[in-house]
């Protein structure tokens, strides 16, 4: 009927064996895998239009990884093995799904094992779906890792930090979409290395304009961070392209971040928008 306005479907989870499979309504905003490859599948704008690549092992768009924690590489990606030597794993040891009227999310533990059996990190992890505004659809994580009380946990220089997405390739100029900065930078050369408070990326699938914005919160370390880019649409908040970072013995750092999926093109102002309702709302 005219003059009515449309409301934003409600979010849904269904549990599915290891797999948790977020909905709008019907429609599919993404699934979130806790075996040892963990992460979220490609995150969707409304018709089930793709703006990530599933690009890691076990279908992964969106995870959680470093690849260097006291010269250890943890790329989320190892099956633990049965002895006293197996490879660097990222085990999920509890995971609770949560609901509410209109988000749906989880709360996980997790430990960060060495080769030889040690934790060098417990962490923390939770997830929120929700709607945002117009057709938008907002991911918030958190990730609170600690390190032991027996000893220090050393970040060295990676590339593979921490949350990283990899962007659909139309969304990318190489595809005939653009990425862009909080701070008016385009392309991935520009956008690497660059300090900036968000990178959104806009582009046109199955004929319709799509985009997200990613956002690191302002209380989060290193902000606004240098940011990793490159052409095959990886892009993380990451300092550890260029730094070393010491997390000392029982010390505990606090991230969060919020992805935002829309329909249709959205200007700069748009993103400065959202990143400002992210600090309120905390």
């Amino acid at each position: 009927m005219a003059g009515q306005v449309r409301q934003p479907a409600r979010v849904a989870v269904h549990i599915w064996q290891d797999q948790l499979n977020f909905l709008f309504g019907r429609d599919r905003f993404t699934s979130y895998r806790a075996a040892a490859a963990s992460g979220f599948t490609a995150l969707n704008a409304p018709g089930r239009r793709a703006v990530t690549q599933e690009a890691w092992p076990g279908g992964v768009s969106l995870r959680l990884a470093h690849g260097n924690v006291n010269g250890i590489a943890f790329d989320g990606t190892s099956e633990d093995a049965a002895g006293p030597i197996h490879a660097p794993s990222i085990h999920t040891d509890h995971l609770v799904v949560r609901r509410g009227s209109q988000t749906a999310g989880f709360e996980a533990m997790c430990h960060w094992i060495g080769p030889d059996g040690e934790v060098l990190l417990e962490e923390r992890r939770t997830a929120s779906i929700r709607p945002g505004s117009g057709e938008s659809r907002i991911l918030d994580l958190s990730f609170r890792l600690a390190a032991p009380f027996e000893q220090a946990v050393t970040f060295g220089r990676t590339e593979e930090a921490f949350l990283m997405v990899r962007a659909a390739s139309a969304l990318f100029p190489a595809g005939g979409g653009q990425a862009r900065n909080s701070v008016g930078d385009y392309g991935a050369e520009a956008i690497h290395g660059r300090s900036a408070a968000w990178v959104a990326c806009v582009g046109v699938v199955q004929a319709e304009t799509v985009g997200f914005a990613f956002l690191d919160h302002p209380d989060n370390p290193w902000h606004p961070p240098p940011w990793v880019a490159r052409e095959d649409g990886t892009l993380s908040p990451s300092p550890f392209a260029w730094r070393v970072e010491e997390l000392a013995a029982g010390r505990a750092v606090l991230l969060r971040y919020r992805l935002i999926v829309h329909r249709g093109y959205v200007d700069q102002g748009w993103a400065d928008a959202r990143l400002a309702e992210y600090v309120r709302e905390a």
